[in-house]
């Protein structure tokens, strides 16, 4: 509470517009009511620390998806370019209708491709290159016989894109001209073991026998059970491709700059390049969902904190509601009661914002410890910053309507409705009202008239 000594003094600060006193006057509202503004605080920390966990969760989601449906992949994919059939224009006022189709005869290939990878090199936060050859064949082992697609890759970048190499389960990561490394259920499916002979039958007519040395387990069924490595050089026999190549995949430091990278790649080179987003639809579409409802869980915590802080602040402006009347009564203005009430908003968004960051940090390493790794909650993506800014905004703006109907309240009326008591009621029985002294006297007697009369007053 503020006291009439205290006045004056507030007063003069408000003349001198001293925000450090505006700052001392609304601290001192919050320390004279410790309950409530820590009620208040402790709000403002809840809604912080829901915020940093769903966005150390959804981000830390999202982070483990792309690990691993695009860590084992290629972020960037350049292809050779798909021209279509020019067609020559028709005659001023006229309709032409073509069907086009593409020529087959030629195989779409790479040709100038160290021109492409010098390109390559020249651009920042790639971390790899791996110049490939694709082709479908049938693999062969007796009488079992199963379609495979066979990569041709340079012995010295087999683990460029992929960690082929790390997931060596049998044998060694050795590609040369006649060996060839194929997956643990391909090879369970053959029942072929290390050292074993295999019969490749590639798409072009031609056959090669070659000689298993690794076994590799991705995890992944698809590649596990369908992809086999060859070197580069066999795979350029095999599919006749003595000069060129069918892609040439690219990895980088920030997935999340595939498409710029793309797009540079492919005005550049005039190839088609195509990023990872591209190509996964369906896991771009679920980071995208999952994204909108994080976001809209954030939405819902911002709005409490804006619901509580108004709240709380406008029955704080009803109980002070004298004290702002009579500083109104000494001149304080209206910008210094607005100050005021704005800077308990700012207080107590940014203490319970830190508060909240610290909670929502130490809540999502606890989790990530607990948990072992199996609840994908990355603490590091809890966007603190944000939540604090955001926070800090949120109460600020909360405050704007009780620190705005606090500046209007004027002095007379206020300290009337609210400083002075109020008139009771009088306690007079009802009945006629009463006769005058005068008129009572006046109703004397015949008697008393005529004494007068015979003794007069001296």
């Amino acid at each position: 509470m503020i006291s009439l000594r205290q006045v004056p003094a507030i007063v003069r600060a408000a003349a001198r517009h001293d925000v450090r006193f505006d700052l001392k006057v609304a601290l001192r509202y919050l320390l004279s009511n410790r309950l409530q503004s820590a009620l208040l605080i402790g709000g403002v920390a809840i809604a912080v620390t829901v915020f940093t966990f769903n966005a150390a969760l959804i981000n830390g989601l999202a982070e483990f998806q792309i690990a691993r449906v695009v860590g084992n992949s290629s972020h960037v994919t350049i292809e050779p370019a798909k021209p279509m059939p020019a067609v020559a224009p028709a005659r001023d006022g006229a309709e032409r209708l073509v069907v086009s189709q593409r020529a087959l005869e030629r195989r779409a290939q790479i040709k100038q491709w160290r021109t492409v990878e010098s390109i390559v090199d020249t651009i920042p936060g790639v971390t790899g290159v791996s110049a490939n050859i694709l082709g479908t064949g049938l693999v062969s082992r007796g009488q079992q016989t199963l379609p495979v697609t066979l990569k041709g890759v340079e012995p010295s970048r087999l683990s460029a894109i992929a960690p082929i190499g790390d997931a060596i389960v049998e044998g060694e990561p050795q590609l040369g001209l006649n060996d060839i490394l194929i997956g643990r259920r391909l090879a369970n499916d053959l029942g072929i073991r290390i050292g074993q002979p295999i019969f490749i039958a590639s798409d072009q007519g031609r056959e090669r026998s070659l000689t298993v040395r690794g076994l590799y387990a991705t995890g992944v069924e698809s590649l596990d059970a369908r992809l086999a490595f060859i070197n580069l050089a066999t795979a350029r026999v095999l599919f006749n491709l003595p000069d060129g190549l069918s892609e040439i995949e690219i990895k980088l430091s920030n997935v999340y700059m595939a498409r710029a990278v793309a797009k540079q790649l492919a005005d550049t080179t005039g190839l088609e390049a195509t990023a990872w987003m591209d190509k996964n639809q369906r896991l771009r579409e679920a980071l995208e969902g999952q994204g909108s409802s994080g976001n809209i869980i954030k939405m819902f915590t911002l709005i409490t904190i804006v619901v509580g802080v108004a709240s709380a602040l406008l029955l704080t402006t009803f109980r002070r509601r004298p004290e702002i009347g009579i500083m109104r009564s000494f001149g304080i203005s209206e910008n210094f009661v607005l100050s005021v009430f704005m800077l308990q908003g700012a207080l107590i968004g940014i203490i319970g914002s830190i508060v909240g960051c610290l909670l929502g940090y130490g809540f999502s390493v606890f989790l990530a410890n607990v948990s072992g790794g199996r609840l994908p909650v990355d603490p590091s993506l809890g966007q603190y910053d944000v939540a604090l800014l955001l926070a800090a905004a949120a109460s600020i703006l909360a405050a704007v309507w009780p620190a705005r109907a606090a500046s209007i309240l004027r002095s007379a009326s206020t300290m009337s409705r609210c400083c002075l008591p109020r008139r009771r009621a009088s306690s007079r029985p009802c009945g006629p009202p009463a006769q005058p002294r005068e008129s009572i006297l006046s109703r004397r007697s015949p008697n008393d008239q005529a004494e007068n009369e015979q003794y007069p007053r001296e």
